[in-house]
């Protein structure tokens, strides 16, 4: 009985790791309010089509059913990861959560600057808040501001798992299969 035990579950192990795996989700943020900064002031208007895209892959390690920044392996927001930040100066103070199926919450930001010390540079992210795209040159200000309205509107999705995960979860099948069929012959 015991090794019957043992050879199911290591037909089902591969089942199970694939379930272990890490998750992706790719996610956009779509209709802003914004805001053109210039030296001239700030001019605002809406705009419908104006997005924040970004993907993110991560663990639940705790298993509470809530991803946290200490469980991603990636946090890319407008194309720059800033789990692994190695452009300019990055913030350390970053928040992200995101429950499936839920809420997507996050805070990152960074900023740089030339080595003269005359352009500066800054990038900030708050969901639900706004987004600033700001250059500072010789102290003039320019940039953009995007601004969550009750019109902006979410849109997650689960990436497709990667092959490998597919070939293990067949394998697993398989396996089970096989196991039932020679059962059945004895």
């Amino acid at each position: 009985m015991i090794r019957k035990l043992a050879a199911l579950a290591a037909l089902l192990s591969p089942l199970c790791s694939a379930h272990a795996e890490q998750s992706t989700w790719s996610f956009a943020y779509t209709g802003f309010d914004v805001a053109t900064i210039s030296w001239h002031g700030e001019t605002t208007k809406w705009d419908a089509d104006a997005n924040i895209k970004g993907t993110f892959s991560g663990t639940d390690s705790n298993g509470d059913g809530k991803l946290v920044f200490s469980e991603l392996s990636l946090l890319q927001v407008g194309g720059f990861d800033y789990v692994g930040c190695t452009w300019g100066t990055c913030l350390s103070d970053y928040t992200f959560s995101y429950t499936p199926n839920g809420q997507l919450d996050f805070k990152v930001s960074r900023y740089s600057n030339d080595p003269e010390g005359y352009v500066f540079w800054s990038t900030v992210y708050e969901s639900g808040t706004s987004a600033e795209f700001m250059q500072y040159a010789l102290g003039s200000p320019s940039g953009a501001r995007y601004a969550w309205t009750p019109q902006t509107t979410l849109s997650i999705a689960a990436a497709v798992p990667e092959p490998s995960s597919y070939a293990m979860v067949l394998a697993g099948l398989l396996l089970v299969g096989v196991a039932a069929r020679v059962r059945r012959a004895r």
